[in-house]
């Protein structure tokens, strides 16, 4: 694992358990100006596996009979769109309730809920959404009458003995995020990326993201959890059944087969955390520089054991916009949804949908383009949007 990781450039950690033996990784620093390496007390901001942490506080108010998965949030907010959403629909991300990291957004998160339109009828559809997240936060804090920070520590951190973990990282122990400058090819501080730094005025929201921890207490948290340590093993099982509507998502957790966990992502870093249901395999990644999403896969392939190597690059090489890369315009994906997305160009090229934050554009090859950060391409010249490789056909529209 050491050598494989020094290889290609790995800035980060890694814990691996496997069979009681315990490899961990830490290479790099925790900021661009290398002042602190990263090591075994580094906190790395969990991002969406923060999403976890919340599901489990959730199902300890149920378990205390504080809270119930077919209550309606109208018992705490003003919804008149929204009004036979349940907290169980929050946790499966089947509210239908859009996203609220979108462009522009200026309100609260509970003016947010009370003007916005549904997406969908509840239970409908499965759509990622992280204000469904936000909403179990505030949720937990009304009923518990303690911040979600004093829950986390009194009902997780200090029971399970998580010095790190906090939605307050000590400043020289925090990682912090590092996006990339694909014209210069270096590293910047992530506030300084003219396409990023919009989104950082989101990050005073917590229970989609706002976590900090190690990549050993992440590990110690998964364990717990499938032990029935932080709820009853009656209640984890149930947590960890897909609805009706998606068969890899359940309640705050991604499936996938026998490995249960979360990814997550946020301005220049990304995590992931799986453990293996029978095994107890566990394996957590915590970076701190924004890569390739395939790089970063590859590197969880590799040490969840479903390949021997890492191929795909750090982070790609794009090509220069010219005269001739004249594709802005609305389009319409034939998904069934009828969803539209849209591409407009200023420096350079962006593209948005609705309820979602613009993405930047970057040209791979004459008609072929990726949306920064993620597994999602364009292809123009055969009208085709691929996302982690299904390819569903467009057309552009007026």
């Amino acid at each position: 694992m050491e050598n494989l990781l020094k290889n290609i450039s790995f800035n980060g950690a890694v814990y691996h358990e496997k069979n009681g033996q315990v490899k961990q990784y830490y290479d790099g620093y925790q900021e661009l100006e290398k002042k602190h390496l990263i090591n075994k007390n580094t906190q790395f901001n969990l991002a969406s596996l923060s999403k976890m942490y919340t599901a489990v506080m959730t199902f300890q108010l149920i378990e205390k009979g504080q809270l119930r998965l077919e209550d309606k949030i109208t018992r705490w907010f003003n919804v008149p769109h929204f009004s036979e959403v349940t907290v169980a629909q929050l946790l499966t991300h089947t509210s239908g309730i859009p996203e609220y990291i979108a462009k522009d957004l200026t309100i609260s998160i509970e003016k947010f809920i009370e003007v916005v339109l549904p997406q969908s009828a509840p239970n409908k559809y499965w759509s990622y959404s992280n204000t469904n997240y936000v909403l179990l936060a505030k949720i937990i804090e009304k009923v518990s009458e303690l911040s979600y920070e004093t829950y986390l520590k009194q009902y997780i951190a200090e029971p399970l003995k998580l010095t790190h973990t906090t939605t307050q990282p000590t400043k020289k122990r925090e990682a912090h995020g590092q996006t990339y400058d694909y014209e210069k090819h270096q590293y910047r501080k992530a506030l300084d990326d003219p396409y990023l730094h919009e989104i950082e005025k989101y990050n005073d929201e917590y229970g989609d993201g706002g976590i900090y921890a190690t990549v050993a207490e992440v590990a110690k948290f998964l364990k717990a959890f499938l032990q029935g340590r932080c709820i009853s093993t009656k209640t984890v099982q149930f947590m960890l059944t897909p609805t009706e509507v998606t068969e890899n998502y359940s309640y705050g957790f991604i499936i996938q087969n026998e490995w249960v966990g979360h990814t997550g992502g946020w301005i220049g870093c990304s995590a992931q955390a799986f453990i293996n249901r029978s095994t107890e395999e566990v394996v957590v990644l915590a970076m701190n520089q924004e890569v390739f999403p395939q790089y970063e896969q590859e590197i969880m392939d590799y040490l969840m054991g479903k390949q021997y190597d890492v191929e795909s690059p750090k982070y790609v090489k794009t090509l220069p916009l010219t005269s001739k890369d004249n594709i802005t315009g609305r389009y319409e994906l034939a998904d069934g949804l009828d969803t539209i997305f849209a591409i407009e160009k200023d420096v350079q090229l962006v593209i948005s949908f609705e309820h979602q934050l613009p993405m930047a554009l970057f040209k791979l090859n004459k008609s072929y383009y990726w949306i920064r950060n993620t597994m999602s391409y364009v292809d123009i010249a055969n009208h085709l949007f691929i996302d982690e490789g299904v390819e569903i056909p467009f057309q552009k529209v007026n």
